[in-house]
């Protein structure tokens, strides 16, 4: 290299110019301004937030409180529309009962037209055969009442005396009497007062004419209303379908399981009906032709039409043949046959006809079905109360299909809002110990036969345990870890224990067969928790259960973790095996630590580790087991039972 050019160690280094200064000083303060406002928008980010903490807690009331408008609004539109809605409706109801009458004439080959036609005179007919068979009915009876007044006023003279003795506030009555008698005759000694006679004007034969119109004009025009709507209805359903699905949103697939659904389940509550109510007023009418009780197929025919009005009708068809029973007879036995048959009928028709053909047709609680007519009759009055049963239903569906309305199905629905297992825990959280027996019993006594084994009652108990209670506990184990208060976790804990008591009480395991001589003692299993209480109620469950499979077993009050941290084994002195239960999600490393720690202490033992608290995991691999040093593991009282008498779960366990 020449002399004239230096080494490449020996370059000078550049130095820096003062622009590259000046630009890196405005970085930083451009960097300065913008972690600035960085900041100042990370400081203002928790004051909004702090300032939209009110509002956002009032949201729920005010949700609440648009609803109940909305549920205003609407039930005062139903009211003051009633006199459009009422035929509507009436006339949907009675489409429901003819359309299926009009479908089976066209799949025959006749036109719609001519269904709707044939169909609705058959119907207009049938009424008017009945209401003329009717009329001339009440019209001879009527004419042989008069034969009956001596026979009213000879029972009535005998009962008479029955209700003309002393009351309880007949002394009352007459000091009552007396003062207001005294308070008269005071009055009238004061004043005078003169008697006017009103006399009404003659009213003649065309005013009484128009005045009948004017009554009957009102029923034949909501008929005639009725009539037509029928019609219409019969006539355009498909039409009328469509134009519903585009009026339910563009969800057509949902809104037409919905309609289908309300068909459904309308069409079968109206031909369970009709077969029960003729269940009804067939033996009804020939019972009282057999008793001898006047017009017997008129009172019949009634029983079973007044059937269609919810809880009145009926009382309101006995009423007339007792009465005429009543009159008929100078004895008593004719009104007491017919008392005895209306009894029978009903316990008939309500206990084993009615539940045989509705089953669950409308899907319908029988308390909503009672609060449903109390409300559709206070707002339309009697037509509300028939229709009460199909409008209800209408809601459940809308509650079924609808997302925002879901309260309604929880509200209407006969089906049960809680799982076993949820419907336990929540008796258990209010520690409401009774209820929370009756649920495990009703439980267990659904899988027993009428007479059962001890093995199919342990069966079913064990069963219990795995798909109900364990469950149970695993949810609480969650909320204990998250929500659940000091005070509710020791409400719950008393529970369970009082719970698993009285299961102990009711479900009691056979006796031990005694060991014969020679023969080495039977296993002992000992069941104890690992940490929590809930563990010390599953190892309770897990003890029960092998007792009523024929393994002596039992149970401590202390759990694992407290006796190896106290150092005082001597509760396990003579256990050949133990088992311990565990509610956690992941116990591995301190099942480990434990097994350990009795490894040293009692060799002997025999470790089976119950992880309740992740049951969906597979067997553990022996090598896990091995690490952790103990004999087996199981994840339900039912693998814990096959393991230890040494049998495969059953199918049924495994369900």
């Amino acid at each position: 290299m020449p002399p004239d050019h230096p080494a490449p160690d020996d370059e000078p280094v550049a130095q820096p110019v003062p622009g590259p200064k000046r630009s890196q000083r405005a970085e930083l303060r451009e960097t300065g301004r913008s972690s600035g406002r960085s900041a100042g928008r990370r400081r203002a980010g928790p004051s909004t937030q702090e300032t939209l903490a009110p509002l956002l807690a009032i949201v729920p009331g005010l949700r609440l409180m648009v609803g109940m408008v909305i549920a205003a609004v609407v039930i005062l539109g139903l009211y003051v529309g009633r006199d459009v809605l009422l035929p509507v409706a009436l006339a949907a109801l009675l489409g429901f009962l003819l359309d299926p009458a009009v479908s089976r004439l066209k799949r025959w080959g006749m036109p719609r037209v001519l269904s709707v036609a044939l169909v609705m005179v058959l119907a207009l007919g049938a009424l008017g055969a009945g209401a003329i068979y009717v009329g001339g009915q009440v019209t001879s009876l009527s004419a042989e009442l008069p034969t009956y007044q001596n026979t009213i006023r000879q029972k009535l003279r005998h009962v008479k005396p029955y209700f003309n003795g002393p009351g309880v506030w007949d002394g009352a009555v007459k000091v009552l009497n007396t003062v207001e008698t005294e308070i008269g005759q005071g009055d009238a000694r004061t004043r005078r007062v003169q008697k006017v006679e009103v006399q009404e004007p003659t009213v003649k034969p065309i005013q009484k004419a128009l005045e009948l119109l004017s009554k009957v004009a009102e029923p034949l025009a909501t008929t005639g209303i009725v009539f037509l709507f029928v019609v219409l209805i019969l006539l355009d359903r498909s039409g009328l379908q469509d134009r519903l699905l585009r009026l339910m949103g563009p969800n057509t697939h949902m809104a037409s399981d919905a309609l289908d659904d309300a068909a459904t389940r309308i069409g079968q509550y109206l031909r369970m009906q009709l077969f029960v109510n003729l269940s009804y007023g067939v033996p009804m009418a020939l019972g009282l032709w057999w008793i001898g009780v006047p017009g017997a197929i008129l009172w019949g025919i009634l029983a079973a039409v007044l059937r269609f009005v919810p809880y009145i009708g009926p009382m309101a068809s006995a009423v007339f043949p007792l009465t005429l029973a009543f009159a008929v007879d100078p004895g008593w036995s004719l009104l007491l046959w017919t008392l005895a048959l209306i009894l029978l009928l009903e316990l008939l028709s309500n206990n084993v006809i009615e539940p045989w053909l509705y089953g669950a047709s409308t899907g319908l609680s029988t308390l909503s079905i009672i609060l449903a007519a109390t409300f559709w009759t206070a707002l339309w009055g009697p037509i509300g109360l028939i229709l009460s049963t199909p409008l209800t239903v209408c809601l459940l569906v809308l509650g079924r299909y609808i997302p925002g309305m879901g309260f309604l199905e929880i509200l209407l629905g006969s089906q049960a809002v809680f799982d076993p297992p949820e419907k336990l825990l929540q008796r258990l959280w209010r520690g409401d110990v009774d209820q929370a027996i009756d649920v495990a019993s009703e439980n267990i006594d659904q899988a027993l036969s009428p007479k059962p084994s001890q093995h199919e009652q342990a069966l079913a108990v064990t069963q219990f345990y795995d798909q109900v209670a364990v469950p149970a506990l695993l949810i609480a184990a969650q909320q204990y870890r998250h929500s659940a208060s000091p005070p509710q976790r020791q409400r719950l804990s008393e529970a369970v224990a009082m719970l698993l008591s009285g299961l102990q009480r009711h479900y009691r395991p056979a006796a031990l067969t005694p060991v014969a001589e020679g023969q080495p003692p039977a296993q002992t299993v000992v069941c104890v928790g690992m940490q929590w209480d809930i563990d010390r109620h599953a190892a309770t469950m897990a003890a029960h259960a092998l007792r009523l499979h024929g393994v002596d077993s039992s149970t401590r009050a202390v759990s694992i973790e407290t006796v190896l941290r106290q150092g005082d084994l001597s509760l396990y002195d003579g256990v050949r095996h133990l088992c311990i239960c565990s509610f956690h999600s992941n116990p591995l490393g301190k099942l480990s630590q434990m097994c350990e720690s009795l490894r040293l202490r009692c060799p002997q033992l025999h470790i089976t580790v119950m992880l309740l608290g992740a049951p969906g995991r597979g067997p553990l691999r022996p090598a896990t087991l091995g690490s952790m040093q103990a004999d087996s593991a199981a994840y339900r009282i039912s693998d814990l039972t096959a393991l230890v008498v040494d049998e495969e779960p059953s199918d049924k366990d495994a369900a």
